[in-house]
Formats: structure tokens, C-alpha cells, sequence
């Protein structure tokens, strides 16, 4: 009964708003005449509603986007080349999809953090509109300069940006400013991979502790785990990679995540804990044994190898039995493995086990993050994006790249020329031969894309369509990995924080630090080495730095 009282209130207004218009329509002067029943107040004519007018679409805007990649992206080599085809076929949707005119600028993997390519972009302030850039001195310092844009009091108006963690978010943050996107990936991405093949030949259990790692690893180096009869393996294979013992062993051997606090509650850097040196001289150990490649056995010594080439070059060639890494990239080694071209292993019997960590003494399971720190950040230019109205474009831009359709287009490609859908609805994408039948050539056009997207999506962008979860015993004990390893993450204390005088000598204090880990694991420098580094450091800028890292530590805390 009050829904139909409800009702007849409503149709009786709009019969009464429907007679003051038609009244309206027949007054014929510019003036109304009073009306009695208005106390001589007068009834202007109803205006015809106007539309409201739609915002239009701003007109693309033109940046530059500067990425990572394995593969350089090069100019079109001719109209028959499929893989480029396919390549302006993606930036052309995702062009389309944003709103925008990306000039997409590559450089590879193994330079493009170096002081020549990303170093020299941030000290001459020639970088693209959008980076990938690492949360370090020289980046902090140029975006206190005003090079780049704090992102934190806008990034809330985007549906997909405003679902990044507070934990992420604080990784990403200097002293209050967020002038960098965290890319989520796994957080407990690290590990490492072991020849299991190798470990039930030589009758050794799976290797939990730190004494049993070193076994495994001095068995792989001297019993001859390939049976071949030669004396040309070694255990721990190792690249110039710094993240293997840097995000890594570092963790296992109960080194502080950066910052670590005393037992008084102060921040104390790394550098000066008893865990760094101690870590260092078991890693030196390693290496001093030969159980890590240090250029004997007709093998390089590991700092010959660029970053990342562990794995496809010592690794999968039976060369060594183990490999630190993300865990991701080591599965990449084991699928090698049950390739038809060699054999070692196949899908339902993987020849490498997966593992998290190493427990080292009493310091239990320890694993570092692996967030935006682990994973960069991604960086928006304020000399060359110069207005409000642009930076909401290029975050535009970075917002739809987290959409579930774009995270598709860059990992999937298209139905029925990359991929099909099983009889269940998911996603199985075509193998090489199946791409070239299609007359897409490779896979190579879309990668290095998946640099952009920072991986957090708001729950209505999810994907359309996704792949199924694997059953692969590798698949399988990688994700056991990632879940087990995020029980005993090992917190950064002072990942908000920046110091003024790190800003300013910051990335001599780093180029110390990581000198004198380098030189002591290869016996470059000994001990007292290691001690005048430490030194060099505190006097360098480290005690002010440790100074100034505390008095912000302390004086969040009291908020």
C-alpha cells in the first residue's frame, strides 16, 4: 500500500510539471502575466532541456616508454616479416586501447641498468616521459630535483592503481612522495633449483640446511654427477648478477634486508652487522672450493657471464647442478630439460627440484620481498610530461595497461592466430610450430610489453579468458614456493625512508658496498680489505646517513 501511494504521488507531479509546460508553450508575450493564485510573483517560461555536452576524448598524446627487454625490437624489416607485423599490430591496439602515441624505446636486459644507459639518463635528465627505473641514490636524487612526478596524491583516482598495497606503496615511497609505481610480481619470487637427477644418483637427501647445500654442491663439483667420466662439472653456477648473493644468500645467511634494527630499536645498515662479513666469507668459501664456477674446469669464472646467463649457458648445458634465481626463471631451465632436442627430463618427471630458502645456524627460514624493489619501478618524467592534464594521461595510460583485456592482448595475443580455448574456457596458447603455421612466426613480437603493466587490476578489469593452473610437478612446486616462502619474509625497516646526504653521495656509498662484496667473494680483497671498506664507508657519508635514516625512523614512529 505505500509503494502505491509512492506511485500516485510521482504521476500526479509529473502530470502538474507537464501542465506548467504546456501552459508555458502558449504564452505568446515576453513577459508572463501575474497569476492570481501567485501573489503577483510572475512564472517564467520551462526551458527546453539541454543535453549535456560529452568531455571529449583528449587527442592521444605522444611519449616515449623506455623498457628492458631480452629481445631488441628493431625497425620493420620488410612487408613480409610476420614477427614485425604482429609486433605494430600490438602497439597499435594498445595505442588504441589508451588513447595514446607510445614510441617504444628498447634497450637489452643486460645494459639497460648500467651507469652508460640508465645511469647517464637520470644524471643528464634525458630519459623517456616513462621509465623503468630502480629506487636508488641517483634515481632519489634526481627526482628531488624535480625530474620526476610524485605520484602519491593521484594515483587513488585510478581503479586499478588505487588497489596497490600500503606495503607496496611504502616500498615504493621516499620520505612521504611516491615518485615511482611498485611492479607487483610474486613476492617470494627467489630460490633456487637443484639437478634432483644428480641428487638420487649420488643417494644425497634434499638439502633443507646450509651443510647440506655445501655437500650437494662439493658432490656435483667432484664425483662426476653427469657419469661421463670427466672432471668438468661444479655445483652453484653464478653470473655477474649481484641479486644472487645481494636479494638471496644474503637472506639465507641472516643478513639484514638493507635496514635491520638493534636489539635497542635503532635502524643499523647492513655493512655493519657481523651477518654481512660472515656471509660474505661462506660465499667465499663456495667459491674458493671451486663448488661455484672461479674459471677453472675450462669454465669461465662467473663474473665473464652477463646477467642472467646462468641458466642458458651453465645450467642447461649440464655444467653445474644448481642455480639461485627467480624461481621462475629456473623452471624456464627444467622445461629446456624435457625439450625434444634434450631429452634429460619430461613434464611428469622434471629433473630439477625447486626450493625457497636454506636454512642457515639458528636464523630458521628466511626470505627477502621480492616487490617493486625486486622488480623496479616504473617512473614518470616531470621535465618532459610538464602539465597536470598529461600526467593524467600517462597514468591513464599505466592504469589501462593493468586492465585484465591489455594484460591478455600482451601475454595471450589474439584468439585463433596465437592462441585457442580449451573445451573448459581457458586459454592455450600455440606452440612454435602452431605460430608458424599461423603465419605469426614467434612469439618474440610481444616481449619485453609485460614491463609495463605494474600487475595490480582492480576486480571488474579482471581478465576476460586466463590460462588454466598447471599440473606440471615443476609448475606445481614453483607455486608451493611462492606460497611457502611468503610465511618468513624478512622485512627492509627503513624501505620509506631516504636519508639528505644519501641523496648526495648515495651512489658512491653503494658503488663501496658493492665493490668490496664482489672482491672478497672472488679473493680479490681479504678481510682487512673488507674492514677498510666498511671504513670508507662509514666516513664516506654512512654515519651521517645512518644519523639521518634513524631520526626519520623514530620520527614516524611517535606518529
Amino acid at each position: 500500500m505505500r509503494n502505491l501511494k509512492k506511485v500516485l504521488a510521482v504521476l500526479l507531479a509529473l502530470a502538474m510539471v507537464a501542465s506548467l509546460a504546456a501552459c508555458g508553450k502558449n504564452t505568446t508575450t515576453a513577459t508572463n502575466t501575474p497569476s492570481p493564485t501567485q501573489g503577483g510573483s510572475t512564472v517564467k517560461d520551462t526551458p527546453t532541456p539541454v543535453p549535456a555536452t560529452p568531455t571529449p576524448t583528449p587527442t592521444p598524446l605522444h611519449i616515449s616508454v623506455s623498457l628492458p627487454s631480452d629481445v631488441e625490437h628493431v625497425a620493420v624489416a620488410g612487408e613480409n616479416d610476420n614477427e614485425m607485423k604482429y609486433y605494430e599490430k600490438l602497439v597499435k591496439e594498445i595505442n588504441e586501447y589508451t588513447n595514446m602515441d607510445i614510441e617504444w624505446q628498447w634497450t637489452a636486459q643486460a645494459v639497460y641498468y648500467d651507469d652508460e644507459h640508465l645511469g647517464l639518463g637520470l644524471k643528464s635528465g634525458n630519459l623517456a616521459d616513462v621509465a623503468v627505473v630502480g629506487k636508488n641514490a641517483e634515481f632519489l636524487k634526481a627526482a628531488e630535483q624535480g625530474s620526476f612526478w610524485d605520484l602519491a596524491p593521484y594515483i587513488d583516482a585510478y581503479p586499478n592503481l588505487k588497489t596497490i598495497s600500503d606495503a607496496q606503496r611504502a616500498e615504493a615511497s621516499y620520505n612521504g612522495k611516491m615518485y615511482c609505481l611498485p611492479r607487483s610480481r610474486n613476492i617470494a619470487r627467489a630460490g633456487f633449483g637443484y639437478r634432483h637427477d644428480w641428487l638420487e644418483k649420488k643417494n644425497l637427501a634434499e638439502p633443507t640446511t646450509w651443510d647440506a647445500f655445501k655437500e650437494m654442491l662439493r658432490v656435483f663439483s667432484t664425483e662426476d654427477p653427469d657419469g661421463d667420466g670427466e672432471d668438468n662439472t661444479f655445483g652453484l653456477a653464478l653470473d655477474s648478477w649481484a641479486g644472487t648473493w645481494d636479494n638471496i644468500l644474503f637472506a639465507w645467511l641472516g643478513v639484514p634486508n638493507q635496514w635491520g634494527l638493534t636489539a635497542d630499536g635503532n635502524l643499523i645498515y647492513k655493512v655493519e652487522t657481523e651477518e654481512w662479513k660472515n656471509a660474505l666469507k661462506e660465499i667465499h668459501e663456495l667459491y674458493d672450493l671451486g663448488y661455484i664456477n672461479n674459471g677453472k674446469k675450462g669454465i669461465d669464472d662467473f663474473t665473464a657471464y652477463g646477467a642472467g646467463a646462468a641458466r642458458k649457458q651453465l645450467l642447461q648445458t649440464s655444467k653445474c647442478g644448481a642455480l639461485i634465481q627467480c624461481l621462475d626463471d629456473i623452471r624456464k631451465a627444467e622445461y629446456s630439460f624435457n625439450s625434444a632436442e634434450v631429452g634429460i627430463s619430461t613434464i611428469e618427471e622434471p629433473a630439477l627440484d625447486l626450493m625457497s630458502y636454506i636454512e642457515y645456524k639458528d636464523y630458521g627460514k628466511r626470505v627477502y620481498p621480492w616487490g617493486g624493489a625486486g622488480s623496479n619501478f616504473i617512473a614518470v618524467s616531470k621535465t618532459n610530461i610538464k602539465t597536470e592534464e598529461q600526467l593524467k594521461q600517462v597514468l591513464n595510460f599505466l592504469d589501462k595497461m593493468n586492465d585484465g583485456k591489455m594484460l591478455n592482448l600482451i601475454e595471450y595475443g589474439w584468439e585463433g592466430e596465437t592462441y585457442e580455448l580449451d573445451a573448459d574456457g581457458y586459454v592455450s596458447l600455440y606452440d612454435a610450430d602452431k605460430l608458424s603455421e599461423k603465419g605469426v612466426g614467434s612469439a618474440n613480437y610481444r616481449f619485453g610489453f609485460n614491463q609495463v603493466p605494474i600487475y595490480f587490476t582492480a576486480e571488474e578489469n579482471a581478465r576476460p579468458v586466463t590460462t588454466a593452473t598447471s599440473t606440471d610437478p615443476i609448475r606445481v612446486d614453483e607455486n608451493e614456493c611462492y606460497e611457502d616462502g611468503k610465511k618468513y619474509l624478512v622485512p627492509n625497516y627503513g624501505i620509506s625512508y631516504t636519508s639528505d646526504k644519501y641523496l648526495e653521495v648515495g651512489a658512491d656509498l653503494d658503488k663501496i658496498v658493492a665493490d668490496a662484496e664482489l672482491k672478497f667473494i672472488t679473493g680479490e680483497i681479504d678481510e682487512n680489505g673488507l674492514n677498510e671498506a666498511i671504513a670508507a664507508w662509514k666516513s664516506g657519508g654512512g654515519d651521517i646517513v645512518t644519523k639521518e635514516m634513524n631520526d626519520l625512523y623514530h620520527a614516524n614512529q611517535k606518529k
